[in-house]
């Protein structure tokens, strides 16, 4: 009983947590006419976006977004409280490419006017919502392919603006991104611990993998209602749960216990 509770209270956290997302749709799950609903998108010639179901890295979709012969721009408009501390978080997952394929192109807005890259610099903002590194050409995303990474970043909104556009870029031919569980809120109310989220364990296409998992680590997977209905121990970076039905679950590997959807 004492597991049951404590289950099932840790994931009506989790999803009491997910509420505070201020963006919507941030997993690009519902789409209307081949379009990410809550979402713009600036389409090049030749490229493409589509809800890709097999490389997922929150829920049952990611964004798939193949360059064409220029930007990929996907953008959405939030409204903050200037003086506030907020938290950005996003996934990525680099299929191919040059090694100028992603980045994150955010900015604050006073009414429709962007801040400056001088403003942005100015306020230590440059680097955090316009990509690692100190210049334009490092602004990319490390060019890392074939594996799910995450970028997460703490800012406070600087004063007078009234929103702020998460906006993020895929570049042109070859590239292939896909995106996914995008996240944006004040700073604490994510559910995310020394800014960022424990991405040692993420589903893709019904099977666990398991990065710096030692071998013989026991699995156990729970129901939302607290039962336990799968159990084991990992023998590579991989679990395999695709006899399970789709839902979400519990899932504790060794000593780290997180939320999954199958």
């Amino acid at each position: 009983m004492k597991k049951f509770t404590f289950l099932v209270a840790a994931m009506a956290t989790v999803v009491s947590l997910s509420a505070q997302n201020l963006l919507k749709n941030g997993s690009f799950e519902t789409w209307t006419a081949g379009a990410p609903d809550s979402w713009t998108i600036t389409t090049p010639a030749n490229g493409a976006a589509e809800a890709n179901t097999t490389l997922k890295m929150e829920g049952v979709t990611s964004l798939k977004a193949v360059g064409g012969t220029g930007t990929y721009s996907i953008y959405q408009v939030v409204p903050v409280t200037p003086g506030k501390s907020y938290t950005l978080y996003m996934s990525y997952y680099i299929e191919g490419g040059d090694g100028t394929d992603a980045r994150i192109w955010s900015n604050f807005k006073n009414g429709t006017a962007y801040l400056t890259d001088a403003e942005m610099t100015a306020g230590g903002l440059l680097e955090k919502l316009k990509g690692p590194g100190g210049s334009a050409a490092t602004f990319y995303f490390p060019d890392v392919k074939g594996a799910w990474q995450t970028y997460t970043v703490d800012f406070v909104a600087p004063a007078g603006v009234t929103d702020f556009n998460m906006e993020f870029r895929t570049y042109k031919t070859p590239a292939v991104v896909y995106w996914d569980d995008m996240k944006f809120g004040e700073t604490g109310t994510l559910g995310i611990t020394n800014n960022k989220f424990d991405s040692r364990i993420f589903v893709n296409d019904g099977v666990l993998n398991l990065a710096n998992v030692a071998a013989g680590t026991s699995v156990e997977v729970f129901n939302s209602v607290g039962k336990r209905v799968n159990q084991g121990v990992t023998s590579s970076n991989k679990y395999d749960l695709s006899k399970l039905s789709k839902g979400m679950y519990i899932v504790r590997v060794g000593n780290i216990t997180k939320k999954i959807t199958l």
